[in-house]
């Protein structure tokens, strides 16, 4: 409003009460707008949130996505101090049962010097050969090479560990015996036979050592070890692959156990797809939990609220189609059947879940039972389809998905925005709150010239007033002054 005040001295009228109280009671639209306004952003924001918990069902659901996701595998170690593997379904792993046996643990080629005095500088030249015995290379293609010309033991290991092209390939260290000797040891950083690299010193002898200073370097420096009886080498103590799509990887300290000879189980992970599982129920849940939250609120009768949940139920109770086609198969691919129900509870309590109309609760006993008995049903019901197979129905987790996907915004794999139906309708309420801007604005205008009309009305009032006042009172000291007059009593 303008802030103008005026006190009606002439009239004796409270003008700005009057004033007041007229905008005021013209101002009434003007807080509907307002509350339409609150009520329209409170029904984005709650949209808002469905369209979270919806994309978040929807990622739940592609990680269970076709038959492979329910393909996962475990790998267990009999025992973890000799060896750790891992299994990949996708790249090939299967089931089975395998005796492995430690037989070295990957190693780094070092050499190391004679006993040399540490004060002394020693003059020549140091060079490295690759497991090839061809020279290592510096960034130009030239050999390389290290001048160790008036160079004391310590001051060679700097320049060698300082050269920026050994690094990653070679490293020093000097071994202090006593005050006066020591010894230069020179490791190669990549370990294995692929990791040997020989260092040459003129007038110094470098004797082949591993990784005791007191032994002589073995001509095999790889980890091996032995599957069922069959031998297998790596540079590394990682063996990947040598069973398709398992690794394994040899414990450090491994040939310190009293036996070097284990078991390897593969087999299906039930724990990973219950989680999965766990995981696509509670996304479920969110979805359910919030709209019975929003049904009693800002969403109140609204349409899309009914239309989610009529989507939901749909699918919920829409059994997936059996590979064969099968009608009597399919109407077993129901996930009631496989321990994931509903709950129907229309006294529910908003501060426990576990109560809440139309959520899914798992019957852990029954899930079990139906993952031992008819795994694959299982598999096809919730997975379905897979992008690697196009030739099995779809799921549950594919439906679920396409459902979130057509609500929600998502974006493409090129990069283009797709709208979803609840950003779409989210669209149409900010477009709406934008038109209340627009009429609170020009509402607020009229309210503000309605104010200032009216003062300048009621001055105009008072100043007639006060001119007739100013008149009479004229009027009354001439009357005053005639003769015979006198002054009416009042």
């Amino acid at each position: 409003m303008s802030g103008i005040s005026f006190n009606g001295v002439g009239s004796g009228l409270p003008v700005n009460d009057i004033i007041k109280a007229t905008v005021q009671a013209e101002s009434a639209p003007l807080k509907r707008l307002q509350n339409d306004k609150q009520f329209f952003n409170s029904q984005i924001s709650a949209l808002g949130q469905l369209s979270s918990r919806l994309g978040s069902l929807r990622s739940a659901m592609l990680d269970l996505r076709g038959m492979d996701k329910f393909q996962v595998l475990a790998a267990d170690s009999g025992n973890e101090k000799l060896f750790t593997s891992t299994a990949d379904h996708l790249a090939g792993a299967k089931a089975g049962n395998y005796s492995i046996e430690v037989l070295a643990e990957a190693r780094n080629y070092r050499h190391v010097s004679e006993s040399l005095s540490k004060t002394a500088t020693y003059d020549g030249e140091l060079t490295f050969l690759d497991a090839n015995n061809d020279p290592l290379l510096d960034t130009n293609g030239n050999a390389i090479t290290i001048d160790t010309t008036g160079k004391t033991l310590d001051q060679i290991r700097s320049a060698i560990n300082n050269h920026a092209d050994l690094s990653g390939k070679v490293s020093a260290n000097l071994v202090n015996e006593n005050d006066t000797q020591g010894r230069l040891v020179i490791n190669s950083q990549v370990s294995g036979e692929k990791g040997r690299i020989t260092a040459e010193f003129t007038n110094v002898d470098l004797a082949d050592k591993d990784d005791d200073l007191s032994t002589k370097a073995t001509d095999n420096l790889d980890a091996r070890i032995k599957i069922d009886g069959i031998e297998a080498s790596s540079s590394t103590n990682n063996f990947s692959n040598v069973i398709s799509g398992v690794s394994i990887n040899i414990t450090p300290g491994a040939m310190n156990e009293a036996s070097q000879t284990s078991t390897l189980q593969i087999q299906r992970d039930d724990d990973t797809i219950k989680d999965n599982i766990d995981a696509f129920v509670k996304a479920y849940n969110d979805v359910i939990i919030h709209l019975n939250e929003a049904k009693k609120g800002s969403l109140y009768g609204d349409s899309t609220t009914r239309d989610v949940e009529a989507q939901m139920r749909d699918i919920l109770y829409t059994p997936t189609q059996s590979k064969d086609g099968d009608p009597e198969k399919t109407q077993q691919n129901m996930l009631a059947l496989m321990g994931i129900e509903m709950q129907v509870n229309r006294n529910y309590d908003p501060e426990n879940p576990d109560s809440q109309n139309g959520t899914l609760k798992i019957d852990r006993e029954k899930l079990t039972e139906a993952l031992n008995n008819d795994f694959d049903r299982v598999a096809l019901t919730i997975g379905g389809s897979s992008f690697l197979d196009d030739d099995q129905p779809d799921g549950y987790a594919q439906r679920f998905a396409d459902m979130a996907q057509r609500l929600t915004t998502t974006t493409s794999e090129d990069g283009q925005i797709r709208k979803g139906l609840l950003e779409i309708r989210r669209e149409g309420l900010r477009s709406e709150v934008n038109r209340i801007d627009d009429r609170i604005e020009s509402t607020n205008m009229r309210l503000d010239l309605l104010e200032q009309r009216l003062y300048r009305q009621f001055n105009a009032i008072e100043g007639m007033i006060a001119n007739l006042n100013s008149t009479g009172n004229f009027i009354g000291q001439q009357l005053a002054g005639l003769p015979g007059y006198s002054r009416p009593s009042r």
